[in-house]
Order: C-alpha cells, then sequence, then structure tokens
C-alpha cells in the first residue's frame, strides 16, 4: 500500500528528485575541533539520512573575521 501522508511522498525540486519531503535545516551540532569537522559530525550526518531525511544541510555559520574567537563549537569554513 502507498503511502498517503503528503510528509512521505516524493518531491521535486526542479531538477532534484528528493524521495520525501522531510529536512533538516542549517544548524550547528558543535562537533568540530578547533574549527575542523571531527569524524562524530560525520556520522551525526550519516545516520540522519540513514534514518530516511531527505535533504541535509549541513553547518550553520556566521560571517567574522579570520582572527575572531571560536564560538559555539562552528566549523571554520575558511580553513
Amino acid at each position: 500500500m502507498p503511502h498517503t501522508d503528503p510528509l512521505l511522498q516524493p518531491y521535486r525540486l526542479k531538477h532534484l528528485e528528493l524521495r520525501n519531503r522531510i529536512m533538516s535545516s542549517a544548524h550547528e551540532p558543535a562537533y568540530s575541533v578547533d574549527g575542523m569537522p571531527t569524524d562524530r559530525y560525520r556520522l551525526y550526518h550519516v545516520e540522519k539520512a540513514r534514518g530516511g531525511i531527505a535533504l541535509n544541510m549541513t553547518a550553520g555559520s556566521a560571517v567574522v573575521a579570520e582572527d575572531s574567537p571560536a564560538a559555539f563549537g562552528n566549523l571554520h569554513a575558511y580553513k
């Protein structure tokens, strides 16, 4: 029997076909060390994908100078 819940139905976003309508917005779980992603960070996203999420945005961000102190365990996108 097909799923009738719209949340579980496939969704087309221009050229991208998503298997359902479940997504995770960008946020920072603070799993970095010295501003670089760790294996824990990678596994966090792997498990969300295994759980069935269709669209997963990684890493929250903020615009700061390179010499600004790290905050909340953010990734350093400029490294």
